[in-house]
């Protein structure tokens, strides 16, 4: 098994009308793989309902998840998508 970190966020616009991605929900969850992770997840926060715009899908490295917090970025998206560290 292995550690991953899910991130939900929403496209918005900022008051000038530029688009900037909003963290909605995360969650660590454990499983075989990062498509498995992102179905977990959409179970355990209830995806429908978040209408989440970007699934970013993280694999852990540590077994500590405060040991070393992995590095995020901020790449637009419109599709669930996902990282390996």
């Amino acid at each position: 098994m292995n550690n991953y970190r899910v991130s939900f966020y929403k496209d918005l616009l900022n008051s000038k009308g530029r688009s900037f991605r909003c963290l909605q929900r995360q969650v660590d969850v454990q499983s075989e793989g990062p498509s498995q992770a992102m179905v977990l997840a959409e179970r355990l926060i209830d995806n429908a309902r978040l209408h989440a715009d970007c699934i970013e899908v993280m694999h852990l490295r540590s077994h500590h998840k405060f040991e070393h917090p992995p590095l995020q970025t901020s790449t637009p998206c419109k599709r669930p998508w996902s990282r390996a560290s």
